[in-house]
């Protein structure tokens, strides 16, 4: 839903008329609210700084992940990574701390407090790890991952002025309203974004986990037949293509075996291979379920991500509902793009926040035919507008202004914070709405 659906031109009023500067909400909809200040709302707005903003820390945190993969991948350990004394295999362990890797910008973006949690405990992990192993990482895997840890310190640290921020908006808003309080109206259209995101989510970290099970279960096989399976120590005659490597047994005969790191065997060399009839593969690399491993990120990191999301909207939602939340008063107009500005009676010319609102298919007018009064929407992916928590947009805001409405907030207000709108026009005088992507307006 375009913003534009909420607004257009009223019709001039009759020149011997009083001008209206806005739509008021009619005295019989519309709670008892303090109207908001612009000092107050000033103060509101600089509560979180411009560069605690989690959209540009998230990309931020993002490169570092890419640049640190790229320097690990490009390494050139001084010692084999699989020998027969020391077999490669599966890494369980290391692969447990993959997942919250990568779902650190995500956290950064929309979940910050916890990535208030995570960023440490990824960044000494990783640390403790290319530190204590001398043989596997090089001093220049060393220095990349000093960087990182680094730069997920300063990101830890904008994340933490975030959340203060927060904290500060919230009893900014509080101490404006003024201790006036209402239930949200009981019109108020459904909100399913968090149920959908917490189905969705679930079913690909099933998924994720299914294919985890299985790449387990193949380790195992492979081990179960290992045991079972002769000993015998061949000759290397070479790579057999990039992750194969071409032996001769005792016996005279020639095979090509997996490898995943080939070049570690030297041409003339001996390896040792376990051979159980027309199965066969070396000792040093057993069975490993990397491809499993790669696959079930795809799954996991996003339905991860999906889930938290959801379940955190879901509180947010049930937070909103169940009981008197803080009011204010304050002047909405269309600011473009799906968007509303939110400004004050005192400044209606100057916006200081703007809002995502989740409504169903609106006439032209507020109210007017074709109003869908239904409970939900079909608008973006999760069946409202996806716009969620934590937008950080910049440039324009679409601040036209113009055609301004009185309307009602009603929640805690901060960014990322989700809100009801009792907004004046429409059937009855006033339509309620439902709000998100609360974030302060820098144009």
């Amino acid at each position: 839903m375009g913003g534009g659906a909420l607004f257009r031109k009223m019709p001039q009023a009759d020149t011997a008329a009083v001008t209206t500067l806005f739509e008021p909400l009619p005295a019989d909809r519309a709670p008892e609210a303090a109207p908001l200040r612009s000092d107050a709302a000033s103060r509101w707005a600089a509560a979180v700084p411009g560069l605690a903003g989690g959209g540009p820390a998230a990309l931020l945190l993002g490169a570092g992940i890419v640049a640190v993969f790229v320097v690990l991948a490009g390494s050139d350990p001084a010692a084999p990574l699989c020998t027969d004394a020391d077999p490669c295999g599966t890494d369980w362990l290391g692969y447990a701390f993959v997942p919250p890797l990568l779902l650190a910008p995500y956290c950064v973006w929309r979940l910050p407090w916890a990535a208030a949690v995570l960023l440490p405990v990824v960044g000494a992990a990783g640390l403790v790890q290319v530190l204590a192993d001398d043989i596997l990482f090089t001093s220049a895997d060393r220095i990349g991952v000093g960087l990182f840890t680094a730069l997920a310190g300063a990101v830890w640290a904008a994340v933490v002025l975030r959340l203060r921020g927060r904290a500060r908006q919230r009893a900014l808003a509080l101490q404006a309203a003024e201790g006036r309080r209402a239930l949200v109206p009981k019109d108020l259209p459904r909100d399913g974004r968090a149920r959908r995101r917490i189905v969705l989510g679930g079913v690909l970290c099933l998924l994720g986990g299914l294919l985890l099970g299985q790449g387990a279960l193949a380790e195992q096989e492979s081990a179960d037949r290992a045991r079972g399976a002769e000993r015998l120590t061949a000759r290397v005659l070479g790579p057999d293509g990039d992750v194969r490597l071409r032996v001769r047994l005792p016996d005279g005969t020639e095979r090509s075996l997996p490898a995943t790191f080939p070049e570690d065997f030297p041409r003339g060399s001996e390896a040792g291979v376990l051979v159980d009839g027309d199965w066969a593969r070396l000792v040093a690399e057993p069975y490993d379920a990397l491809g499993q491993q790669a696959g079930a990120l795809l799954l996991i990191v996003p339905g991860l991500a999906l889930t938290a999301g959801g379940v955190v909207l879901h509180r947010r939602i049930r937070a909103l509902r169940s009981g008197p939340q803080p009011v204010l008063r304050v002047l909405v107009s269309d600011g473009g793009r799906g968007r509303l500005r939110v400004a004050t009676e005192e400044e209606p010319e100057r916006a200081f926040l703007v809002l995502v609102p989740l409504s169903g298919r609106i006439a032209e007018d507020v109210g007017g035919p074709g109003t869908d009064d239904g409970p939900e929407d079909d608008h973006g992916p999760y069946g409202h507008d996806d716009h969620d928590g934590d937008d950080d947009h910049d440039g324009d805001d679409g601040d036209e202004g113009g055609n301004d409405r009185q309307a009602i907030l009603y929640g805690e207000l901060y960014e990322g914070a989700e809100l009801a709108l009792l907004l004046a026009g429409g059937a009855g005088g006033a339509r309620p709405l439902g709000a998100t992507g609360v974030r302060v307006h820098r144009g």
